[in-house]
């Protein structure tokens, strides 16, 4: 009986490294939902110099192709223009071409903001290595991470959180990531943050919860109760079993 156990721990351990690998990785799969006063913004330069940096820097430079990683960001930026139809006045939002970014101080102080009047921001995407790297290996990222902006561009939209975090961290670099993690979130008062064990490239269906593609197209819109996430009473959401929760507002 014990050759036969220890014949099953193998095998049980070679699958786990063999789906380990490629685009099939785990991670340590973290959602924030941050704070609604659009000033307390990651987007916003003094925010994201002070609260949110430090912490992200932490666990990059524990990677080890964290020289190699790669930022996208999405922003726009008002105009006032002139219909030709009623020749009216209007303000259109136009794409700020924000070139090659990196993990650096130059690419910082080119997509951050000084307020949310100046421009407005949709989003910012984070690869370590570069996707342009994991592409040519066939592997997911060590480190991904995405801030989206819960508001529209007329700040209309009647919204429960007002920014939304992913940081996804694979199982392999065996990084422990959750003190810093609560840390962050201590800092910023998030309304929650929240972890689980989930693959890179499964989608997947745990209690109210669903996830229909792969970690880096993940949104809040429809992931609960496939609804929109603001259309909930936030303190009702619910989390565990699920879920760890790592931290709620206080």
């Amino acid at each position: 009986m014990k050759v036969i156990k220890e014949i099953g721990n193998k095998l049980t351990t070679l699958y786990s490294n063999l789906t380990d690998s490629g685009w099939s990785r785990h991670y340590d799969y973290y959602l924030i939902f941050g704070q609604v006063d659009p000033n307390k913004s990651p987007w916003i330069k003094n925010n994201w110099k002070s609260d949110f940096e430090p912490f992200f820097e932490l666990l990059i430079k524990q990677a080890e192709n964290f020289k190699e990683t790669g930022l996208r960001v999405v922003k726009y930026k008002p105009e006032k223009r002139v219909s030709k139809k009623d020749n009216k006045e209007f303000i259109y939002h136009s794409d700020i071409k924000l070139g090659r970014l990196k993990w650096d101080e130059k690419s910082h102080e080119k997509w951050t903001i000084e307020d949310n009047v100046e421009n407005y921001f949709l989003n910012f995407e984070l690869w370590t290595p570069i996707w342009t790297i994991c592409d040519k290996k066939q592997t997911s990222p060590d480190i991904f991470i995405t801030i989206s902006n819960e508001r529209d561009f007329e700040n209309k939209r009647d919204i429960k959180f007002g920014y939304f975090i992913v940081v996804s961290i694979a199982k392999s670099l065996k990084l422990d990531s959750k003190p810093i993690m609560r840390e962050l979130s201590e800092k910023i008062n998030s309304k929650a943050t929240i972890l689980k064990t989930r693959r890179w490239d499964k989608p997947e269906k745990a209690g109210n919860w669903t996830f229909v593609n792969w970690i880096q197209d993940t949104l809040s819109n429809g992931i609960y109760k496939e609804k929109n996430l603001h259309s909930f009473d936030f303190d009702k959401l619910e989390f565990e079993p699920i879920w760890e929760v790592i931290y709620r507002q206080k």
